[in-house]
């Protein structure tokens, strides 16, 4: 995979000193469609809340245990129940990855076993999942997962839905990758524009 830093303030990838784009960067092309019209405060928001839920979730698998507020205990809950209903085997939990051969990179909620399937699963806290944007980021870690673990490959992927009424909804997504590289070839031709037009002005 080469030398991967994450920087959580700038939310920036770098691989092997190069600035890298993310999974979330590459399917912008999409988020904008989807998100475009909504006010920022309640992105904001919502976008707060679900880094909370991450970190105490992550917190609750590695050391069984973790302090959640007025506003996540709901989804932390809904997290324990999952858990205790299907039993996951987790071999990956938060893990940030990079494709050498696409230089692009992201973090992987969870890889493990589920159902006697090796499988991806994305946590969301979101009021709806947005399916679209889930097909594209899922198929996305599936590629950097198995770029890095050659012999592991990835058999299922799911979001996996938590509410704020303390429910859970694991949702499987299509293997396929079609979205997600329409996303990636739009970035590199645009990315090549940018960097043509710039050479023209010099």
């Amino acid at each position: 995979m080469g030398k991967l830093i994450f920087y959580d303030k700038e939310h920036e990838y770098e691989l092997n000193g190069e600035i890298v784009p993310s999974v979330s960067e590459l399917s912008r092309f999409a988020s904008r469609e989807i998100y475009g019209d909504v006010n920022q405060y309640i992105l904001d928001n919502a976008a707060e809340r679900g880094t909370k839920v991450h970190k105490q979730c992550e917190l609750l698998d590695k050391y069984r245990e973790c302090e959640a507020d007025e506003i996540t205990a709901p989804y932390i809950q809904a997290y324990v129940n999952f858990i205790k209903d299907n039993r996951p085997e987790w071999v990956a939990i938060e893990k940030a990855m990079a494709s050498n051969k696409m230089l692009f990179a992201g973090t992987l909620d969870r890889v493990g076993m589920l159902n006697g399937k090796r499988v991806i699963v994305d946590i969301k806290t979101s009021s709806a999942v947005q399916k679209v944007l889930a097909q594209i980021q899922l198929n996305a870690y599936k590629m950097l997962w198995e770029e890095n673990h050659t012999d592991e490959p990835i058999e299922e992927l799911y979001i996996l839905h938590l509410t704020k009424e303390g429910k859970y909804k694991l949702i499987n997504f299509d293997i396929d990758n079609t979205l997600f590289m329409a996303c990636y070839n739009l970035h590199q031709a645009l990315k090549k524009k940018k960097r043509k037009r710039r050479n023209d002005n010099e």
